[in-house]
């Protein structure tokens, strides 16, 4: 076991995103010294456009052996949840492969597990970051409803519905009826629905990240606006981050930059199969009464969820890297099945595409680099990065410590590739 930290550690995090600035104020929380470094912070990332849902029952990973078997009809029906830009699947091809290897009901199984277990710790962990911001106006607890166009695709889904349930996750089978009972204004086109009654969801994302951020500077931390080209060893005990046109120096390095984590991880000596998801979302400005709770509708494979400006609706995974432009496909797709739902409204009034980090087992990297010990990971989270940045924030603190970590978190090792 290692020997706790005796005095404080100057940490620079890259990425400050809700799991870099979740990372830093636990570190905080330990005496340490800290700085984020993002190009863009507190602007539009993933961070800002996403569905908002603080999702503590999503275990399940991306890959099924139902995903596989749906694979050629999801990438060749241009209105299904998964899409690929061809031109980039050769480059994707590596990813898919390990993709397919994960999506075993084995690996399905273990990773349901592993990802429960985080999942167990994640509200635990956010709950006290929350309160430090001063953000408990920003975050609703109404449960979040997710929905099955047909009796069929319900009956499919009963795997994942048994999985969660082996590992403790609460859910509650609904009916029709059920469901227009909690969400009225839903055009009742639905067959059946789950409902998770202890999940929560954030009425402004990006607010509550900027308070968490503040809080971060109140308590003596740095933000550098600026981006992040490397890291290198200066000393025994001391990196250096490069940054476009300057450098910082410091004791322990936090990789914390999503969708963008694969490039310094590979620097460094860790080759990693980070890819990229692009998201959408788009905004129905004042149209948050509609819905009670966050919605997620199976079919399409996105929410719609109230927030504080409106209701949101995000989601939908396109694979096709950092350089993808926004595909208006996608966002055509979302809108026009909002309007299936929820007839009543208006046309959107704003769109949003953003990038996340996606790994083929669905699972987060969370740990030290297998090159560097005073380098450690916080990335690929995919699609709930909000939910898990308290969890992680917390475990990578406890690592720079020299404490044990909370969680067993060998199976989130950089090393598993």
């Amino acid at each position: 076991m290692k020997e706790a930290c005796l005095k404080p550690q100057d940490v620079v995090i890259i990425g400050a995103g809700f799991v870099g600035v979740a990372t830093a104020m636990w570190l905080q929380k330990s005496g340490h010294r800290v700085t984020l470094v993002d190009p863009k912070p507190f602007e539009e990332g993933a961070y800002f456009g996403n569905a908002g849902t603080i999702a503590t029952y999503a275990n399940i990973p991306v890959g099924t052996p139902s995903t596989i078997k749906q694979i050629p009809k999801l990438l060749f029906n241009p209105n299904s949840p998964l899409s690929i830009n061809w031109a980039y699947l050769p480059r994707l091809t590596p990813w898919l492969l390990r993709f397919a290897w994960a999506s075993r009901p084995s690996q399905v199984e273990r990773i349901g597990y592993q990802l429960g277990v985080l999942l167990s710790h994640s509200h635990s962990a956010l709950a006290p970051l929350i309160e430090a911001a001063h953000g408990h106006d920003l975050v609703a607890k109404n449960g979040t409803l997710y929905l099955y166009g047909s009796e069929t695709g319900f009956v499919k889904a009963k795997p994942d519905i048994d999985l969660r349930r082996r590992h403790g996750i609460s859910v509650t089978e609904l009916t029709k009826a059920e469901i227009g009972d909690l969400e009225p204004h839903l055009k009742p086109i639905y067959a059946r629905g789950l409902f998770f009654e202890n999940a929560q969801h954030l009425l402004s994302p990006l607010d509550l990240l900027k308070r968490m951020g503040e809080s971060v500077i109140t308590n003596g931390g740095k933000i550098i606006t600026n981006k992040a080209l490397g890291i290198d060893r200066v000393s025994a005990n001391e990196l250096k981050v490069r940054l476009q046109d300057s450098s910082v120096l410091c004791n322990k390095v936090v990789v914390a930059a999503g969708a963008w984590s694969k490039s310094l991880a590979q620097q460094v000596g860790d080759k990693l199969p980070l890819d990229t998801e692009q998201g959408y979302h788009v905004m129905y400005k004042g149209a948050q009464q509609v819905l009670n709770r966050p919605v997620g509708w199976a079919d399409v494979g996105f929410y719609m969820t109230p927030m504080n400006d409106g209701l949101r609706a995000a989601g939908t995974v396109e694979l096709a890297g950092l350089n993808n432009p926004t595909n208006p496909q996608r966002l055509k797709l979302i809108a026009d099945t909002v309007k299936t739902l929820l007839p009543q409204l208006e046309d959107h009034d704003s769109e949003w595409a953003g990038f996340r980090p996606s790994m083929p087992d669905s699972m987060p990297v969370i740990g030290q680099s297998s090159k560097n010990a005073d380098i450690y990971y916080a990335f690929g989270h995919g699609h709930i990065g909000v939910t898990l940045s308290g969890i992680t924030g917390k475990l990578i603190s406890e690592l720079i410590d020299g404490k044990p970590p909370s969680v067993d978190i060998s199976a989130f090792a950089a090393q598993r590739f």
